[in-house]
């Protein structure tokens, strides 16, 4: 893998997984009949409440579910295809749960709600997204051999999250919805 394309390929990434998580998590809202807004990273009824308290949890496991789909994917394609340009979507899945399980300390999100709604505390089921993503991550790691640079390389990723994140906490900018 080229190092001028390992950026690119690492924005796609964030921007792909940070979209098709959100959109999870529209898509469920809207299919439960609720009218809602999507921004760059939250999603919300425009009436701003929830009719029962099981919507508010199935909205919240759709987007961890596709982002964990989304993983699984890349990490059966760069086993089957030994493919590098995927590893920074299957980096990126990792990331957001990592940087969301560790969100939870401040204020609940998608599976810190969940784990509390089936009372197993609030870092139990993160914790164990965090730990399926990085088994993958490590292993495709190792069995592809990536060299030490692929894994650094990783800190693109890390500086387009963190960019996306603050734009829609500054900017509030919405993507579908009112």
């Amino acid at each position: 893998m080229r190092n001028l394309h390992y950026p690119l390929y690492a924005l796609l990434a964030v921007i792909f997984t940070f979209i098709i998580h959100e959109f999870a998590h529209w898509s469920m809202g809207e299919l439960l009949g609720y009218d809602m807004v999507m921004t760059l990273n939250t999603v919300y009824p425009v009436k701003g409440i929830y009719n029962a308290d099981w919507h508010y949890t199935l909205i919240s496991a759709v987007g961890p579910l596709t982002t964990l789909l989304e993983a699984v994917v890349c990490y059966l394609l760069i086993k089957t295809y030994s493919t590098r340009h995927l590893y920074p979507f299957l980096f990126t899945c990792f990331y957001i749960e990592l940087l969301s399980g560790i969100m939870n300390l401040r204020h609940p999100n998608d599976l810190g709600r969940i784990s509390t709604a089936f009372g197993l505390g609030l870092l139990t089921i993160p914790a164990i997204s965090i730990f399926i993503h990085a088994v993958m991550v490590y292993k495709t790691s190792k069995r592809e051999q990536y060299p030490i640079r692929v894994n650094l390389a990783t800190l693109w990723i890390m500086l387009f999250s963190s960019v996306w994140i603050l734009s829609n906490q500054l900017y509030k900018i919405i993507l579908i919805g009112q």
